[in-house]
């Protein structure tokens, strides 16, 4: 089994922060996909606005080299991110997914997107 570490970081503007985005994440590589559990540390206030938190899933399964992320929001509290960095243990330098879109994610689609897929180098966009 893999580990996973995420650092995403929250946009640095006015209502970008949320604690209700119940964020998970599928991971995309050479060998197939995994997703993650939600995004969440019950120890401090995570997606705060200008931040850059940092999340850590171990035990899942290997997936290659990651060439894309696909961002799920479970929860309706609009969440604005300038990117995500994702390292694994095969892939010690980070993958860099940057929301080139101002785009938000939420459940709410009046808010945002419910679902977002980034690719590496700036790859494709694909939005719902």
């Amino acid at each position: 089994k893999q580990w996973y570490q995420r650092r995403v970081r929250a946009a640095n503007s006015k209502n970008a922060n949320t604690d209700e985005i119940y964020l998970k994440m599928t991971l995309l590589g050479s060998f197939g996909k995994v997703q993650t559990p939600y995004f969440d540390d019950p120890n401090r206030d995570d997606f705060v606005r200008g931040a850059a938190d940092k999340f850590v899933f171990e035990g899942l399964k290997e997936v290659g080299e990651i060439h894309c992320i696909e961002l799920q929001a479970g929860g309706d509290d609009w969440w604005l991110f300038d990117s995500v960095l994702v390292f694994s243990d095969t892939q010690p330098m980070p993958i860099i997914f940057e929301n080139t879109t101002g785009q938000g994610l939420s459940s709410d689609s009046s808010e945002g997107l419910s679902h977002m897929r980034l690719c590496a180098g700036g790859g494709d966009i694909t939005r719902k």
